[in-house]
């Protein structure tokens, strides 16, 4: 009898050894090395290296190389320059779905929010009387310099002009764009009466000649230093740059922060053409600011892009989006256009279709 308990002892000891075995090399696999590269909006530069050292701390012989960049610049590497990062993430979620899918990527996972503020320090000029009523007088005033990044490059750009051609009608006052945008550079607006209402379509060309008190510069990351050494007064950047650098920062109202999704129909009437003067030009919508990721149809490392995304989506990627001042989006959001989610990725998402967002 005790040889029979014996003999099933060991059976049970070897079958569940194998089952510790099996599930380790499931998951990681051929994954425990190799090279994982992503492309990334500039933004998010501190919260991708931190989901970088998680990652590394359990596969320490990954090496990983990340891009950051304004998101349009990125993806124009990836259709224009045959780039193949394994990831994209970009920080306007339509540009996967617009320019990456279907030919560069299948799916796109909406998994963070942010918002428009105008960031400065208690030496700008006029930085005692700002607030959120009159924020835009404050910027317009001569000789208060103020920033925007490149709306040819970085979604940031895209959305901050956006943002200053719909204050015309939020605060009744023709005159915000021209004076802070139009006014200094050579990016326009053009109305289009139409039955429904009028249209904006803002062209943005490849010089876009900054000049007065504006500057215009590559990516808001970038341009987040300019504020600090009060090279400039006040910059339209993203909530979480202003946090992540201490800055002081005006808080936009609901519908010009680009917060909700429920201003849709305003934002509807706002497109900004890049590059308007090129044959490569494209349109951009308005709407509020998604962050979404991708993993490449030709990534190098499928499986490694795999338990990196699932890394980003788990309740330690959830913590490190929300300790930048992200607003993490739980569950995360699959989009209407999206096919061929990888089955690993699955129980992370919803689809858009149980969502009121894009």
């Amino acid at each position: 009898m005790n040889r029979i308990i014996l003999a099933l002892l060991i059976i049970i000891v070897i079958v569940v050894v194998g089952i510790g075995a099996y599930g380790y090399s499931v998951f990681s696999g051929s994954s425990q090395n190799g090279t994982l590269v992503i492309y990334a909006a500039d933004s998010l530069a501190t919260p991708i290296n931190q989901t970088n050292t998680q990652f590394n701390d359990k596969y320490p012989k990954v090496t990983i190389q990340p891009t950051y960049q304004g998101s349009s610049a990125l993806v124009s590497q990836i259709t224009t320059l045959n780039k193949t990062p394994d990831i994209m993430i970009s920080a306007n979620a339509a540009l996967i779905n617009n320019k990456l899918i279907p030919n560069y990527s299948s799916y796109n996972i909406q998994y963070a929010a942010n918002e428009l503020v105008v960031a400065y320090t208690n030496k700008s000029k006029n930085a005692s009387q700002i607030n959120s009523n009159n924020w835009y007088q404050i910027l317009s005033t001569p000789g208060v310099k103020y920033a925007v990044s490149d709306p040819n490059s970085d979604p940031a750009g895209q959305y901050s002009v956006m943002m200053l051609q719909l204050a015309n009608s939020y605060y009744n006052n023709s005159t915000i764009f021209s004076s802070l945008i139009s006014d200094n550079s050579a990016i326009t607006s053009v109305a289009n009466n139409t039955t429904n209402g009028t249209n904006y379509v803002i062209n943005a060309p490849t010089n876009e000649n900054p000049h007065g008190d504006l500057t215009i510069g590559a990516d808001a990351a970038a341009l987040t230093p300019l504020v600090q050494t009060d090279s400039i007064d006040y910059l339209i950047t993203y909530k979480s740059l202003a946090q992540s650098a201490n800055l002081s920062y005006v808080t936009l109202p609901s519908e010009l922060s680009l917060t909700n999704a429920s201003f849709q129909s305003d934002y509807n009437t706002i497109q900004l053409k890049q590059f308007s003067d090129a044959n490569n030009s494209s349109v951009v919508k308005m709407q509020p600011i998604i962050y979404g990721i991708t993993i490449l149809n030709n990534a190098p490392d499928k499986q490694l892009a795999e338990e990196y995304v699932q890394l980003m989506l788990s309740s330690t990627g959830i913590n490190i989006t929300q300790s930048n001042y992200l607003i993490p989006i739980t569950p995360a959001i699959l989009t209407n256009v999206s096919t061929n989610l990888p089955s690993s990725l699955q129980s992370y998402v919803v689809n858009a279709s149980a969502t009121n967002l894009p």
